[in-house]
């Protein structure tokens, strides 16, 4: 139990960390343009090193690493384990006319995974992004006002930042019915909290500035089945084909959006305030893999998310040309877990990941959709001691265009996890 006791420690320590970072007002701590839209830019969860390899991790599992990408993998569970870290990750958003570099740092997903039946009978609890908001836009305008001798131009920039997003706090259980079939289920509460502020910067002395700030809250109830079938010794001796689902029912948020200013002033909103309701769509996640060996992993993953039935009473978006779509992602990877051939070289003591995925997106703007394409290459660093380890990954990507006066992002990440596992809940053996 002490053991456990620090795996908690560890993980509210970078928690504590991350957050601290990333409430320092900065004009560089902000991340993708497209999180303005909607309730933010949606974030996968992922198996903490499959990411790493431009993958989910829902159609295989690692004993000794955290899996939150199927709940069908918890029944699997045979160490203590808790994952969670951070990341950086810096976007840069080009124009036909400008450019700007973003950098965002923030919290990955964090997750406790405990055995009551170990390998049949594992829970799982969590907390992890379902999208995140994080922008900084300008706005430089003029405008005559007064006539004859009064007549004075007016210049002014405006500030528009945005911050928050929605998160899953989930606790779910997996069963594994036999060494072939998996499944499990998981119960969240998903937390909407977002803030839209609009600040005045009038160049011109004489004026005040203006600010005022759109705040939006709320709670929906989510529900995530999954299902892992196993092929033992299907092409060969030692080799096996796995086959992962999981399902995401769609998400009703009750939400109220209300305008804060410490002025009295009068704008046109073009969002509305009050109460209303926002609707998260569907999402179903799959693959195959394929060990052809105990060292390597070969994988195909995808998801699909239903954007088009994406509702929000609280924001208009017919006058901006920019509508939500059906998202569909898919993910090759290949992990090289050399470690287990038993060889001394120091080369052979890593874990190495590779990937690309292509991401269609969830927003079609002007009739065109903002697409990702992105590579991934990851290390993972075994602990000498125990089954524990660290994860890095680097990725590039590719968001969006510039055609048509749109927004083209270029996307460098590195993402730290570290993956702690433990034996517990057994009586050691008295030599």
């Amino acid at each position: 139990m002490k053991k456990l006791a620090f795996i908690a420690l560890v993980f509210c320590f970078i928690n504590s960390l991350a957050w601290a970072q990333s409430s320092i007002e900065s004009k560089a701590s902000t991340g993708s343009v497209y999180s303005k839209l909607g309730v933010g830019y949606p974030v996968s969860i992922a198996n903490t090193s499959s990411r790493s390899s431009g993958l989910l991790g829902v159609s295989f599992n690692q004993n000794n690493v955290g899996n939150l990408a199927n709940p069908a993998h918890w029944g699997n569970t045979v160490y203590g384990l808790g994952a969670g870290g951070i990341g950086i990750t810096s976007y840069h958003a080009s124009s036909n006319n400008s450019s700007v570099t973003n950098l965002d740092f923030g919290v990955q997903q964090f997750q406790l995974q405990l055995p009551i039946i170990r390998g049949v009978l594992g829970i799982s609890g969590s907390f992890a992004p379902v999208s995140e908001t994080n922008y900084r836009n300008f706005d430089f305008k003029q405008q005559i006002v007064s006539r004859g001798t009064t007549q004075d131009t007016l210049q002014y920039a405006i500030e528009n930042e945005g911050s928050g997003g929605t998160n899953s706090a989930e606790l779910g259980i997996g069963w594994k019915i036999n060494k072939n079939l998996s499944i499990g289920y998981a119960a969240s509460a998903v937390f909407l909290s977002h803030n839209d502020k609009y600040v005045s910067n009038i160049l011109t002395s004489g004026y005040n500035t203006v600010s005022y700030t759109y705040k939006t809250s709320g709670v929906g109830l989510g529900n995530r089945f999954g299902a892992h079938v196993r092929f033992p010794d299907l092409f060969s001796e030692g080799d096996q084909l796995g086959l992962g689902v999981a399902v995401s029912l769609p998400v009703s948020i009750s939400a109220s959006q209300e305008k804060e200013s410490e002025e009295i002033i009068q704008t046109l909103d073009p969002i509305e305030l009050g109460e209303g309701t926002i609707k998260l769509p569907m999402k179903v996640s799959g693959g195959l893999s394929y060990r052809p060996n105990n060292l390597i992993i070969l994988a195909a993953e995808g998801l699909y998310q239903g954007w088009s039935d994406y509702r929000n009473d609280l924001e208009d978006l017919s006058q901006t040309g920019t509508s939500f779509v059906d998202r569909y992602k898919m993910g090759l990877g290949m992990q090289y877990l050399p470690y287990r051939s038993g060889s001394d070289k120091f080369l052979s003591k890593f874990k190495y990941r590779i990937g690309t995925s292509f991401d269609t997106g969830h927003l079609q703007i002007d009739n065109k959709n903002i697409s990702t394409l992105k590579f991934s290459l990851g290390l993972g660093i075994r602990s000498p001691n125990s089954a524990s380890s660290i994860d890095l990954s680097f990725e590039y990507g590719i968001r969006g265009t510039n055609s048509l006066n749109l927004i083209k992002e270029q996307i460098w990440g590195m993402k730290l996890s570290v993956n702690l596992a433990e034996i517990m809940f057994f009586r050691p053996k008295l030599k």
